[in-house]
């Protein structure tokens, strides 16, 4: 399939689930009388977040290599900052100037850590490269950020880390032992956590913890309760009894008033997503695109399954939105950039005419030759 056609049926996965969240959210305001239950802020970040990928989609994405250092730097500062300054919700410090840091810690990550393995492709498979990119680069954001605490995005940052070095060329018992390390970190904090714990509780035992596991019950009632057809746009009334509605309950609101049938549209965009996603990786030109685009997908189609697995009590409950859908306007500006990112990755392959990696073809030579655009002017990486 051409690249353009994979662009394509991104763009338009993205746009359709931009489209209904505006739609669900407005909806889900409309009888809502409390004070800043409002969409105005969502279409405020849907804009910015356009001009953002148009912006992206725009420029090489080889640049974003320029970008990278600043913005890791940036992100540190912030991230810093929201533990001190940031406002406590819930026990959590997570938002400082409105905005959240670990949002924009996601793309530092996936940015830094292409970045590092695009300019190490040789000696990836060295324990001591392999370090400096999980402890020394990753290291950091992922302690800050488990530190507000925020546990679930903590464990996606590092899914994302050992993914991406993975993909880089590490070996898989290097991976093994920060993998474990986090693991042991992220039970630790469960441990010393009540609500954590109830959460666990809760999923395991939902008769016992009808408190903890009210909310999940209450989105469950409204999935049930639209059945295949749903009861109509703006006429659901169980979505007004699932707390965080708005945010990472808002598929049960979808399930409620448009029915089984959007539901499974919605997964199936997120396939849609996941498949074009990873057929611009495979044919991005160089390794840092590559990257960025594995790195990407990843976090997007993660991000999804988590949700839907919360939400529909496959998991034990844990806040995370659902990309493009739920309500938060720094999560949804940093998803509409990556989404921009790929655009370039995919226009870039096409301009430069790439084949998928591996595909064999009689009439081209097994191997092609590279060029690493981080390395020294001779160098080159990389094989068909």
């Amino acid at each position: 399939m051409a690249m353009k056609t994979w662009l394509m049926l991104l763009l338009l996965a993205v746009g359709s689930l931009v489209a209904l969240s505006l739609t669900v959210l407005t909806s889900a305001t409309l009888l809502d009388a409390r004070p800043g239950m409002t969409v105005t802020s969502q279409w405020a970040a849907c804009v910015a977040g356009v001009a953002l990928l148009l912006g992206a989609a725009s420029m090489d994405y080889r640049r974003w290599s320029r970008l990278a250092w600043p913005l890791l730097g940036v992100t540190l500062v912030l991230l810093a900052l929201v533990l001190v300054f940031g406002r406590e919700i819930n026990g959590a410090r997570r938002w400082l100037w409105g905005v959240q840091p670990a949002e924009m810690a996601k793309l530092a990550l996936i940015i830094v850590l292409s970045l590092h393995g695009a300019r190490n492709a040789a000696s990836m498979g060295r324990v001591r490269t392999f370090l400096w990119g999980a402890f020394v680069l990753a290291g950091p954001l992922v302690a800050l950020v488990l530190m507000e605490p925020d546990r679930g995005t903590g464990a996606l940052l590092l899914a994302l880390t050992l993914m991406l070095l993975l993909l880089a060329g590490a070996s898989w018992w290097m991976v093994a032992g920060p993998a474990v390390l986090g693991a042991a970190a992220l039970t630790t904090m469960i441990v010393v956590s009540p609500m954590a714990r109830d959460r666990i509780e809760a999923w395991l035992h939902p008769e016992a913890n009808p408190k903890a596991h009210f909310q999940v019950r209450r989105g469950l009632l409204a999935f049930g309760s639209g059945g295949v057809e749903g009861t109509g746009l703006g006429k659901g009334t169980m979505k007004f009894s699932v707390p965080e509605v708005r945010t990472d309950f808002i598929l049960p609101a979808v399930g409620e008033e448009l029915g089984l049938t959007f539901t499974l549209a919605v997964v199936t965009a997120y396939l849609v997503i996941l498949w074009a996603g990873t057929s611009i990786a495979l044919r991005a030109p160089d390794d840092f695109g590559r990257l960025m685009a594995s790195g990407i997908t990843f976090l997007i189609a993660m991000q999804a399954v988590i949700n839907i697995g919360v939400v529909t009590s496959v998991f034990p409950n844990k806040g995370m939105p659902l990309p493009f859908v739920s309500r938060g306007g720094s999560n949804l500006i940093v998803l509409l950039t990556m989404v921009g990112i790929l655009a370039a990755i995919a226009r870039a392959a096409d301009e430069e005419g790439e084949e998928p990696r591996g595909k064999a073809d009689a009439a081209r030579p097994s191997r092609v030759r590279r060029r690493n655009p981080f390395g020294r002017d001779d160098e080159w990486v990389g094989a068909a």
